[in-house]
Order: structure tokens, then sequence, then C-alpha cells
């Protein structure tokens, strides 16, 4: 059964990808042959659901690489190199990588229950929270970035207030928060405040105002009436991201199931998202956005300057790349979010789906390749650890992890 192949290949391949100083991306490009942060946290996580000490033993080390190479005011690298000593926190300035850090930090201890780690990491988890937090630039209580800032880093891109960093920090908050009840200490962040403003203004409704974020109920006068425009008609989903006061109203595919698996949405909310990215799974799960961006389309989310200027393999042409391709490690993830919402049945036909997707290969079975495209060729590299962390994860949600 091409699953239970799946599960043990994806063991095989996080093994291969265990180095001696945490996960690297995949060990098949030597672009990717180093320490991407947000790569790692999604292999450590399914490393965790295994009884292999190997593994667990290199989530230890990719977060203890993570910590030492934070920067001075906490923001955790989106590139560590340990063979040169080097670290990158990304052109655009990567945000995601600090609570990515915060979520498995959290992962390994409930696994482990290592608390001298985590009085070691403890620290720099405080100051990663901390470093979020500063990111509220328009006082809402949510974070904003500059294009480019999380796994979409390439000409591709949403920028403002976005649903995918603010629910990443919302289910680092939420690891904190236990984490601080282990150690007897206040929570750095109230992950229920922020669950609050995130469905507030992520999911327009009609009678609400995103002038309820703000202390003394000041907006600019635009926000207000992009805000009810996109609460008219039936919502399936969270909107994209939130520009100045353009309200994007896209299915972000993966931040839409990081909403369902970190409890930003509820039971009825969970059960709509989860609809509308059935449409996505073609031809494989899950495509990373609803339709692709075109030239035309008024979101500005396609950097064209930037397009021009980066090699061809990264370009973001419809239907390739970030631009609408298929990305086994979002359909993993999107089986884990059906299994967290109960809906056993869905997980496992997506979870299928998945081990189908892993299988495809360019010049053999079983490539692990990073996306597919929209006509169903696999691209980037081959051999990447978050689609084998990814897969593991969603396994053990399914079979009662």
């Amino acid at each position: 059964m091409s699953v239970d192949e799946c599960a043990v290949r994806s063991r095989d391949l996080l093994r291969a990808c265990a180095g001696p100083r945490g996960f690297v991306a995949s060990t098949d490009f030597a672009h990717y042959g180093v320490v991407w942060a947000r790569d790692a946290a999604i292999s450590g996580l399914g490393a965790l659901t295994t009884d292999d000490e190997r593994l667990v033993s290199a989530v230890a080390d990719t977060l203890d690489l993570l910590v030492e190479t934070a920067s001075p005011r906490g923001q955790i690298a989106a590139v560590v190199d340990p063979r040169r000593g080097t670290r990158d926190f990304g052109e655009g300035g990567a945000v995601d990588p600090t609570a990515w850090f915060v979520v498995l930090a959290g992962a390994y201890v409930e696994r482990t229950g290592d608390g001298g780690r985590l009085e070691r990491w403890w620290p720099a988890i405080v100051a990663g929270l901390d470093w979020l937090s500063c990111q509220d630039v328009t006082g809402s209580g949510l974070v904003s970035a500059a294009p480019s800032t999380d796994w979409m880093d390439a000409a591709l891109t949403r920028s403002g207030r976005t649903l995918h960093l603010n629910v990443l920090y919302h289910w680092a908050a939420r690891h904190a928060d236990r984490l601080a009840r282990l150690l007897g200490v206040e929570p750095p962040v109230d992950p229920d405040d922020l669950r609050w403003r995130i469905d507030l203004l992520f999911w327009p409704e009609p009678d609400r105002s995103p002038a309820e974020l703000h202390d003394r109920g000041f907006v600019h006068a635009a926000l207000p009436v992009a805000y009810w425009e996109s609460a008219q008609g039936e919502r399936r989903h969270y909107v994209s991201h939130v520009v100045h006061a353009a309200i994007v109203d896209r299915l972000d595919a993966l931040a839409n199931v990081l909403a369902v698996l970190s409890g930003v949405a509820d039971t009825e909310r969970g059960t709509k998202v989860l609809d509308a990215l059935d449409d996505l799974t073609v031809p494989y799960p899950t495509r990373c956005l609803d339709e692709p961006v075109r030239g035309s389309d008024p979101s500005g989310m396609w950097i064209r300057a930037v397009e021009h200027v980066i090699p061809e393999r990264w370009r973001n042409l419809p239907g390739r790349y970030h631009n609408g391709a298929s990305w086994p490690y979002i359909g993993a993830l999107h089986a884990a979010a059906a299994a967290a919402s109960g809906d056993l049945g869905r997980a496992r036909i997506l979870l299928g789906r998945v081990a189908q997707a892993n299988r495809v290969g360019v010049d053999a079975p079983w490539g692990f390749h990073e996306w597919i495209d929209l006509d169903a060729r696999p691209r980037g590299a081959s051999g990447q650890a978050w689609n084998a962390g990814a897969f593991l994860y969603a396994w053990d949600r399914i079979h009662g992890g």
C-alpha cells in the first residue's frame, strides 16, 4: 500500500536529512543542504511522532542551533549553515521562522518532558515572541510584514497583516502558554486574545468592524468599507491578507490549514475551510492558492521587478511554484487538519493522495519533490525533508497521536 510505504520512506528520508546540527532541507540539492528553520521545524514535527531517538535528537540539535544563531533582538534566522558558521535572515526579513521555532520547541518539550532544555530555551522563546509582538505596526495586536517574509519568499507574495503569519504567531503563543505553565511563569502572549483578533479581521462579518481591534476605536476610514464589502455573501475561508485598506480575499491554502490546526478556527469555520480546500486538491493535495495570480491581477501580489532577476527555476508563472502549484507538505498538513477536526475519512483520502504525490519522481519513483506544477510535472528539489515530516505528522494525527 503506497501510504504505508510512504511512511517508511518518510522516516528514511528524515534520517538522511538529520545532520550533526539539525535537519537540512534536502541532501539532493546543495542550496538546501543547510538548516532552513521553517523546513526543519516541519520536519521536526514529524520526527517527534516517531520512536526513533536519532530523529528526536535531531530536533533538539535543530533547536539548539537556532537558539545559538538568533539575533540579539530574538529573531530566528531563516537559514543557518553550520559548516561555514553563517546565517541569513532573508532578503525580505523572514518573520515565520521565529514562530516555527517556538512551535517546535513546545512540541519537543511535550514529547520528551525535557525540563532542562526548556529552561535553557525559555529566554530565546520569550525573546522570539517579544520580537514578533514588535511586528505589530498597526496597533491592532496583529503582526505585519513586508513582502517575501515567509515561505513564499520569491516574487509571488503577500504583505501587510497576513493570515499565514498571524495564525503561526497564535500557534506559537499557544505553545508558549503551555510551557509557561510548566515553568510557573507568566505567558508572554495571550493566545485567546490573539485568536479573537485573527478571527475578527480575517473572517469579515457584516455586524463587526475592524475598529474593534483598536483600544480607542480609531481605524483608517477606508478599511471599514473594504471590510463590509468582504463581509457580503457566504464566507467559506479566511481572507489571505490585509495590506493598507485592501482586503485580499484569496484562499491561501497553508494559512487556512494552519488556522484549523492551531485552533483559530472553531468547529463550524473549520468545516467550511476544509470544504473550500477540497477544490485545491488537483492534481495533488494541495495547491497553495485557489487560482493562479496573473499579470492583470489588482492585488499586487506578483512583483514583476523581482521576477525579472530570479533564476528561472523559481519563477512564478501561473500554475508554477508559489503561483498555484501543489505542495505535498501543505497537502499533508491539510490531511492533519482534517484529522484534527475529526474528519478521519477525508484525512485518509488526502493522505493517500499525498503519498501518490511524494511517489512521483523525475528519474525514479519516490522523488519527494518540492512542488508539482498544475500540469502534474514534479518540480524543485527532490528529497524534501518537510514533505516527509509533514506526512508523518499527519499519519500520527490520523492514527490517534
